[in-house]
């Protein structure tokens, strides 16, 4: 029988399940289990991962069973340090961090003396094992180097997605001035997409297959795009989970420049000679 005071304890532990889930669409995940060379788990192994852009550190122990896990890590590339009591400290450099995403490394220790020291650039992850979502990636460099036509909207390069069809305007510049593009996805009605930008939904009430607000291209970090078995914190969506996380702060100075040339003679000079073809 449920007591007034279970169920106040079953509230409070689904408010609390869905708080740390709801991170997850802004931040990435690192998990992995601690071995000895002969395949037998190392519990209360020290294990600490620091962000190369920001130094920011974060340090936990290893389970009994051996295993850890760093949950709401900002995207980025980091470096893992394990250490254990007669092992050679490890190390593990170049590992990359994105939103709404699992990463796992698994390491082996080999024995020796913790000021004894084993660096290893992180490895290519080629098969998804711990999350079953289907998504895709585009990082600032595919933002930036790819072109981007269209008032310069990174929602252009969600026509390289497996199911999305090409993105087109639907409205004028008077009802959608952010010039938001429209797409569908799997077949999905285009209305079912939802888009969040650093974890706030962004949605055109009026017109709800645009998003409300394009981030210039400078300003993006990093876009995930997931269109199949979303996770429970990615609600409200149905084609496509669109995740974008803006830039932030580092240790290193920053910017970008560039220009637009419109020469209008030109342009009448087209234009005339169109029209002379016409006539002919």
């Amino acid at each position: 029988m449920l007591t007034p005071y279970r169920v106040l304890a079953i509230c409070a532990v689904c408010l609390l399940t869905t708080a740390s889930a709801s991170a997850q669409v802004l931040y990435g995940s690192l998990t992995g289990v601690v071995t000895d060379s002969g395949g037998a788990v190392l519990p209360n192994a020290t294990v600490r991962v620091t962000n190369t852009e920001t130094a920011q550190e974060a340090s936990s122990l290893a389970t009994a069973v051996g295993s850890y896990t760093f949950s709401n890590l900002a995207p980025g590339t980091y470096d893992l340090v394990i250490q254990a009591t007669g092992f050679r400290t490890l190390t593990r450099r170049g590992i990359p961090i994105s939103a709404n995403t699992l990463r796992r490394e698994d390491v082996t220790l080999e024995l020796g003396q913790v000021s004894e020291s084993v660096t290893v650039e992180a490895g290519v992850v080629s098969l998804q094992t711990d999350t079953a979502d289907v998504h895709a990636e585009l990082t600032t460099k595919d933002v930036i180097n790819m072109p981007l036509p269209r008032y310069r909207n990174y929602q252009s390069l969600v026509n390289l997605v497996p199911g999305a069809t090409p993105g087109q305007y639907q409205n004028s510049v008077q009802a959608a001035p952010a010039r938001a593009l429209s797409t569908n996805v799997n077949g999905v009605n285009r209305n079912n997409n939802a888009t969040r930008i650093d974890g706030a939904l962004s949605v055109f009430l009026w017109l709800p297959h645009h998003t409300a607000y394009v981030p210039p291209a400078e300003t993006i970090d990093t876009v995930n795009i997931v269109t199949n078995n979303f996770d429970a914190e990615q609600g409200f969506a149905g084609g496509a989970a669109i995740t974008v996380i803006t830039k932030s702060g580092t240790n290193n100075f920053h910017g970008s420049a560039w220009e637009l040339h419109d020469n209008g003679a030109l342009r009448r000079k087209t234009s005339s000679t169109l029209l002379r073809s016409q006539r002919t």
